[in-house]
């Protein structure tokens, strides 16, 4: 277990600050949630990490008290844009706070709830579900993203009975090729499947809201498109690259486009979707190339998707919380992020041999990479 603090290597950016950086402390505690109260966890270890575009990883660890509190110290250092937050491990499930968001971080910003676990059946709701539909490239293949706001109103977190047993599932459109995770969502790349048109999820559903992303290509054969609602859906939003576009959808209305790398996507909305219900869109006959950077166009608009819902969301009137369940909002593209390469640190430090050193190495530059993306195109948005 992480007991010192490590040598931070510099990168390019601006600088967070060197000596004369004030110290900052984050006090908080662990709490066990249940349908009737929250319960102090004692002897628990909590870890602070720090993630920033130049460096990531652990900074200090310290263990709960009886009354299951924590507090440590540290200097923020390297890239402005890092962001610090804590994490602990509770029945083989990791659990972080959100970005602490001031020098002293407590309370709420610091508290962890855990949860106990289950592979037994809890109702997994759709909170919402966001579809992108980008401009033809060659040969008319469009590229597809998108997003679905999961909610486990439960006080469990739920877990994949075993490797082969997904815990969820989506379908994709026939004939969609090249299936892949998108790493705007908060599941890790590594914790779905795709197969024979079903999207498999496998990480760890926790009380609350968590987002999944992936995308695919679509061929021109496979418009006018009709996507069918398999469960109820609090928040259908839709956007399209091509302004001649046809969207239908039962209660949908167009509000204002979104923007993103200076490509312009119509937005399409409805409220509280039932199950059964089919959207449609019909587009033109490819007239020529796409522009360039598909791939990281339809990441920033679904970073916009997930952000425009978060405030969508925020205007609708709130549902009264199961007692004992704290309310959660859907984490920025960033902070998944920054969930997967903690969790990678966490999974690293596991293996007293580092046996998979090379493995680990690759798949951490490749995420701080994504993080550096994340944080740039937030940053646009914003």
């Amino acid at each position: 277990m992480i007991g010192r603090t490590p040598t931070l290597q510099g990168g390019g950016g601006a600088k967070a600050g060197g000596p004369g950086e004030p110290a900052r402390r984050v006090e908080g505690v662990v709490v066990r949630g249940t349908r009737l109260s929250q319960i102090p966890v004692a002897n628990q270890w909590v870890v602070l990490h720090r993630v920033g575009p130049d460096h990531a990883g652990p900074l200090d660890s310290v263990r709960t008290t009886a009354r299951g509190e924590y507090a440590m110290r540290y200097r923020a250092t390297g890239d402005s844009t890092a962001i610090y937050f804590a994490s602990t491990s509770y029945g083989g499930v990791a659990y972080f706070t959100a970005p602490f968001r001031s020098l002293d971080a407590g309370g709420d910003d610091a508290r962890l709830t855990v949860f106990d676990t289950t592979s037994g059946p809890v109702p997994i709701g759709i909170g919402g579900r966001h579809l992108i539909v980008a401009a033809a490239g060659a040969g008319g293949v469009r590229p597809v993203g998108e997003v679905y706001d999961l909610q486990n109103d439960s006080t469990v977190t739920l877990v994949a009975r075993d490797s082969v047993t997904p815990l969820w599932i989506a379908h994709i459109p026939p004939g969609a090729r090249a299936p892949h995770t998108n790493a705007g969502g908060t599941i890790a790349a590594n914790a779905m499947t795709f197969h024979d048109g079903v999207v498999g999820l496998f990480a760890p559903l926790s009380p609350g809201l968590r987002q999944v992303a992936f995308s695919y290509d679509l061929p021109e054969s496979a418009f006018p498109l009709s996507v069918p609602i398999e469960k109820p859906t609090g928040i259908l939003e839709i956007m399209v690259e091509d302004a001649s576009a046809r969207v239908a959808a039962p209660h949908l209305r167009e509000v204002a486009p979104v923007n993103a790398e200076g490509r312009t996507f119509r937005r399409f909305l409805a409220q509280d979707i039932d199950a059964n219900s089919v959207v449609r869109i019909d587009v033109p006959t490819p007239g020529g190339p796409a522009p360039a950077r598909v791939d990281f166009a339809i990441g920033a608009v679904v970073a916009a998707a997930m952000l425009f819902a978060l405030l969508f969301a925020l205007r609708r009137s709130p549902r009264p919380a199961r007692t004992g369940v704290r309310s959660r909002t859907p984490e920025r593209p960033s902070t998944a992020l920054a969930r997967q390469i903690a969790e990678l640190d966490a999974a690293y430090e596991q293996d007293p041999q580092h046996s998979a050193r090379a493995v680990y190495e690759s798949r951490r530059t490749e995420l701080k990479q994504q993080l550096a993306d994340a944080l740039a195109a937030e940053r646009a948005i914003e």
